[in-house]
């Protein structure tokens, strides 16, 4: 999927790592803009939240491709709902929490029941936007938007991704959700490599087509994190695997596979530990009865006081040592 990105977002792909050290909301609208160039039915519908999303340059290649209902999330996602049943490719952005648990309802009749193809993008997910408090961190989305029957929940974990993601579904719409979280300042850069929606992406394996230490599931940008802590067990004499998720759903069963052949299982998420990444595949573990031990980190079940991101991830054991720490006193 990287190599198709080209034709549509020339800019990104023509410098990925600087890119991707770009402010999420910032490489949404840039991704937005570049697919426009290809692309006349591209549209945003935005709440109050959409002055926020670089979206200048979307506007001046096709002017009336913005539109704003104000802090109104409901009608967001009907307005939405009704452009793209006309045709329009349109993508809905918004706070994180806002546009899933505040909108569910919509969601649910509209891009579950009637199917519109509106791709809904979450930004500042997780504890990005935790300074604001608990009401701003949306550690549930993913629980929320994989119940809903139909509706793709992708993952991305850099903003490469996110913007092979957002070309995908513009060629091809269909009803889905897009998770944006933004690691932390200083966390280390991913290696580059092809995105596809639907498809898991391995970072790392000291044995493959054999059985591992650990094998480590993540999504979204604590990815890193997660590839950083594998490197710590290894220091520890630990064979380790390490499996980027970029599509929730549907599940790439590989992933499964790739998880099922270990010693221990691993998921990571700046989610919920309740109903996430860790969750889901608890569930496909169990479905094949080939489950190994599992560990989920994420975030605590408690809604935690308003804080800067990186210091919530640590008090959620979400950092490279934490994850190594815990590992390691599940292996005993």
């Amino acid at each position: 999927m990287a190599r198709e990105v080209a034709a549509v977002a020339p800019a990104i792909v023509a410098n990925p790592a600087e890119f991707d050290q770009l402010d999420s909301r910032v490489a949404f609208g840039r991704a937005l803009g570049e697919i426009a160039e290809n692309d006349s039915q591209v549209m945003a519908v935005v709440s109050d939240y959409g002055r926020r999303l670089a979206l200048d340059a979307l506007r001046s290649k096709l002017p009336g491709s913005v539109v704003q209902c104000g802090i109104a999330e409901q009608n967001q996602v009907e307005v939405a709902s009704a452009l793209a049943n006309e045709g329009f490719h349109v993508f809905a952005p918004s706070y994180a929490p806002f546009i899933t648990a505040r909108v569910l309802d919509q969601v649910r009749v509209n891009l579950g029941m009637m199917e519109s193809p509106v791709v809904l993008v979450g930004l500042g997910a997780g504890y990005h936007a935790g300074i604001l408090g608990p009401s701003h961190m949306a550690l549930e989305d993913l629980a929320c938007m994989r119940s809903i029957p139909g509706l793709a929940v992708v993952t991305p974990a850099t903003n490469t991704e996110l913007a092979c993601a957002l070309a995908e579904l513009a060629r091809n719409p269909r009803p889905a959700y897009v998770r944006i979280t933004q690691a932390p300042a200083g966390d280390r850069a991913l290696p580059a490599g092809d995105f596809e929606l639907g498809r898991c992406r391995v970072l790392a394996d000291d044995a493959p087509g054999d059985k591992t230490d650990v094998a480590i599931a993540a999504c979204g940008s604590i990815t890193s994190r997660a590839l950083t802590a594998a490197g710590l067990l290894r220091e520890r004499g630990l064979s380790c695997r390490v499996v980027a998720v970029g599509t929730i759903k549907p599940l790439d069963q590989r992933v499964v596979e790739l998880l099922a052949c270990s010693r221990l299982a691993v998921t990571v998420e700046e989610h919920s530990v309740v109903g996430g990444l860790g969750g889901l595949l608890a569930e496909e573990l169990l479905d094949r009865g080939a489950a190994p031990g599992l560990l989920r980190l994420g975030a605590p079940d408690r809604y935690p006081e308003a804080d800067e991101q990186s210091r919530l991830l640590e008090r959620a054991g979400l950092t490279p040592g934490g994850m190594a720490t815990a590992i390691l006193a599940r292996l005993g």
